[in-house]
This record gives structure tokens, sequence and C-alpha cells, in this order.
């Protein structure tokens, strides 16, 4: 039975692949927690779960979690704590892993890390250059854990758009602005946006992108995968509106104009965000190229996401 070691399973990616991770039976699943407990039930397989107490900021804490042999996916994104504590705690991961021998580490990071580029379709090749302290983080973090682990085991970067999906936080301004803000308001902003890349990506998606880097055999020796679904034209603004107001049952604007996306960069830069071209891209066709196979489609992701919003909106 193989082993699979998580680091940030109480998050909205983590709730999901421990999840899904219960449902195979031929997996052991170990989770890191600060508390030793899970805020979810998971009574179903506790025979195949542990719930190991620790911190990464505490590395002697880290003692006896991670075994030979065994996969480790890191989630962990540590918000309230700087850019020396989040590569502080990397270190303590990578280091951990090394005296463990642990055969693969997936880390999860963010397509946020490519920030500010001039070209339209981004892949795992662009050069990236994040502007914010997150991007820059991000991606310090990735360069910490590809030359450290790169030496001592397997390792692997997947960067995901913005997952959305039940419970997540893309979408829910939107479609909260869509039932209870203010009508001409929503129209002035979707005149704005218009058809802006919005780059979402399906939670069920990287989910499995994250299943299928657990199963594959070779050996992945550091490379990065983006993890999208900007493959599908209904991934921009007015498209994922107009399917929300259709499901939200909210009538259609008799009107539509729209201006000009330049408009839309120039705020986007004057406001200091980290991707200002309303046309980018990432390029999903790397992963899909070493067989991985999405199991949710955009549009029924979108409209599963709106009959979930709107039972959760009415209780």
């Amino acid at each position: 039975m193989k082993t699979i070691a998580i680091l940030g399973a109480s998050g909205y990616i983590g709730r999901h692949l421990v999840t899904e991770l219960l449902h195979l039976e031929e997996c052991r699943i170990k989770v890191l927690s600060r508390t030793g407990s899970l805020d979810f039930d998971c009574a179903d397989a506790r025979d195949r779960l542990v719930i190991f107490k620790g911190d990464l900021l505490s590395p002697t804490s880290l003692d006896g979690f991670f075994e030979a042999n065994c996969t480790v996916v890191n989630l962990v994104y540590l918000w309230k704590t700087d850019e020396a504590g989040n590569l502080f705690a990397t270190h303590n991961l990578l280091n951990a892993c090394t005296a463990a021998r642990v055969r693969r580490l997936i880390h999860c990071s963010t397509a946020a890390v490519v920030g500010r580029v001039s070209i339209n379709l981004i892949t795992e090749n662009t050069i990236p250059n994040p502007v914010t302290e997150y991007g820059i983080n991000k991606l310090k973090i990735e360069e910490a854990v590809i030359n450290a682990a790169r030496r001592n085991f397997d390792v692997v970067i997947l960067r995901p758009t913005a997952v959305f999906g039940p419970g997540g936080e893309p979408l829910k301004k939107l479609a909260s602005d869509l039932m209870a803000g203010n009508r001409k308001r929503n129209y002035l902003k979707s005149s704005l946006f218009g058809k802006r890349r919005m780059n979402l990506v399906h939670i069920s998606n990287v989910v499995a992108a994250i299943l299928f880097l657990i199963e594959y055999n070779k050996d992945l020796l550091g490379e990065i995968f983006i993890v999208s679904d900007d493959d599908n034209p209904n991934n921009n603004f007015m498209d994922i509106e107009h399917r929300l107001m259709q499901e939200l049952h909210i009538p259609n604007y008799r009107f539509h104009f729209s201006i000009p996306l330049i408009v839309l960069k120039f705020l986007l830069i004057c406001l200091g965000r980290n991707n200002v071209n309303p046309y980018s891209n990432y390029a999903p066709e790397k992963l899909l190229g070493l067989g991985f196979h999405r199991p949710m489609n955009f549009d029924l992701g979108l409209k599963q996401y709106a009959r979930w919003y709107q039972k959760f909106h009415s209780k």
C-alpha cells in the first residue's frame, strides 16, 4: 500500500484531494496538522488516514511524518508569514523529505508566478515576471524546491490557474453581485471586463492533475506543469457572467457595450495587479500531452457552481 503525505490538507485544494484519496483503497494517507485534527468528516476511512501533529516552522516536529518511498504533496503557503518564513518552512520540508528518502515531492504552486508578461499564450517556458509579494514569494519557493530536491528525490511543480468550484472563492463576488448587487453597476463592470480572460480552472481538474502525478511512474525531474481550462473559449468574463445569469435565472442585459480592453489593462496597471494582460491564456497542453485527462468540462463546471451557489444562497 503506497503512502501519500499531504501538507495543507485543510485548504480548499487539500480538502478535495483528501476526499478523493479516501476513495482509493490502495493508498494510506498521512496529513500534517498543526492542531493534530481535521475539521471535516473522514470517519469512513480512519484506518487508512493518519493525522500527524506538526508544523513546518518547527523542524523537529516533522520527525516521523515522512516515510521512505512515499509521495509528498505540498499545498502549503503561509499567508501570515513573510518571505523569510515561507522559505524557512520550505527548507524544513526539503530537509525532512531528504532525510526520509521520499520518492517524489509534488509542489503545488500557482500560475501567478508568471506575473506581468507581454505575450498572450503563457507556457511553462515563459520567463516569469511577478510584481506582487505573493507572486515573488511563490517563485522563490519554486526555485528552492527544484534546486534542493532535484539532487535527492524526484520533484514536480504544478501551477494551477484560479481554482473555482463549489465552496471556492473565485466567482463568489460575481455571483453575489448578480444575485443581490446593483444592476447598473453590474452592467458597467460587464462593459469594462468584456471578453477579458478569467483563467479559471475547476477544482476537480486540479485534484485530478495531482492524482495523475502521484500515479505517474516515470521520473519528472523538476518539470513544471500548468493546469488550466484556458483552452475553453468561454473562459472569459462576459461568457461566464452570461452562463451564471442563465443558471441563476437573472435576466440578461438587453444591450451590451464593451469598453476596449486596453482601458481595463491601464486600470489594472494602476491598481498594481500581477497579471494586467486581459488576453492572457495559460496553456494546458504540456500536462495533457503527458496523458492527463480532465474529468470536468468547463461549461459543466460553471453550471455545477451556479447550482451550488443558488442552493447556498437560499439557506
